[in-house]
């Protein structure tokens, strides 16, 4: 069984089978779950820093396309690495993991 949404997800028990993909992550619906959290996170802080900036409010939507032209593409990789290094519990034997690791950007 397969969980992908919501506060259920964290009910899945670290290297559950049903929580990897075809890619070899053990760990991928908890790294898919967080790097949205990620995401929403920093287009709420876009849209904070965007109303400030122009001095009116700023809507979530317009933020968002904000950050997607201006600032995730760079995030991605840099959260995926902060997950892989810093909170999966496969770290240590996953390949797949340290080798994206090990990659510059």
């Amino acid at each position: 069984m397969k969980i992908t949404t919501g506060e259920t997800a964290r009910l899945v028990p670290e290297g559950d089978p049903s929580d990897s993909n075809e890619s070899g992550c053990k760990a991928f619906d908890k790294l898919t779950n967080w790097q949205v959290d990620q995401y929403r996170m920093a287009v709420d802080e876009n849209k904070w820093y965007m109303g400030e900036r122009l001095g009116r409010n700023v809507e979530w939507e317009e933020a968002e396309d904000d950050f997607l032209h201006n600032g995730y593409y760079g995030c991605a990789p840099k959260w995926r690495k902060e997950y892989c290094k810093g909170r999966c519990v496969h770290f240590a034997t996953c390949g797949l993991g340290r080798e994206f690791c090990k990659q510059k950007k």
